[in-house]
């Protein structure tokens, strides 16, 4: 299976449900690759998603989208080992490193550990000891959700990138813009942006002109 992170200035569009529509309207406007949720209560849009067998006729037509899709496969709850099979079909797996099951490792393809804001720095450097090359870092608290970024957001991701060498992921936990991005990605270690509700909203229109805005910044400054 080829690494569908491989490439630096990745689009990743979170659904804030699983909702086929949804993801045609992303898959439509640009976007590399989808998340989708199972297993979790999504504090930023307020779904409640269910388990994997509960959402798997969503998640198949999900899949006729035609774009590589990760998956969070929970947090206080999560899929069973008896479910490998079924993760094989993910383009990754991402989880907070905190409930992150070490069988998800054997399902062969990438996992991404999301690190939280309160996560102790001094583990980060640690975090080598994990295979594989991807962090989410999910690093605004949830005070500040929606907010404008602020330049300590920078900090915060190059001081994550510098401890631990591995390319991050930026979910737009703030009020991501287009105009943004090239702020973030002149942070050496920051490999792809995931919008997600904040900047997305629920519907395939507003989905679609978000994924598209952002599809044309990030071909701009990483062309």
């Amino acid at each position: 299976m080829s690494d569908p992170l491989a490439r630096r200035g990745l689009l990743i569009v979170s659904l804030p449900r699983n909702d086929p529509a949804l993801a045609r309207a992303a898959a439509a406007s640009g976007a590399d690759l989808l998340k989708v949720h199972v297993n979790v209560r999504h504090r930023a849009s307020g779904t409640t998603f269910g388990s994997l067998e509960e959402e798997e006729d969503h998640l198949n037509d999900i899949f006729r989208a035609g774009v590589p899709t990760g998956l969070v496969p929970g947090e206080e709850t999560m899929v069973g080992r008896e479910e490998i099979p079924k993760l094989r079909r993910f383009a990754f797996l991402d989880a907070y490193i905190t409930r992150l099951p070490l069988f998800l490792y054997d399902v062969g393809v990438p996992v991404v550990p999301a690190i939280p804001h309160d996560y102790p720095a001094t583990a980060l450097g640690a975090i080598t000891a994990l295979p594989g090359e991807w962090l989410e870092a999910a690093l605004v608290p949830p005070q500040g959700y929606g907010a404008e970024p602020t330049a300590d957001d920078l900090v915060a991701l190059a001081r994550l990138g510098s401890y631990t060498n591995r390319r991050l992921i930026v979910p737009s936990q703030r009020r991501l813009r287009p105009e943004d991005l090239p702020r973030y990605f002149g942070v050496a270690h920051v490999w792809a942006v995931m919008i997600g509700v904040v900047v997305t909203g629920r519907t395939p229109r507003s989905m679609g002109r978000a994924t598209e805005a952002f599809r044309r910044a990030m071909d701009t400054i990483l062309a």
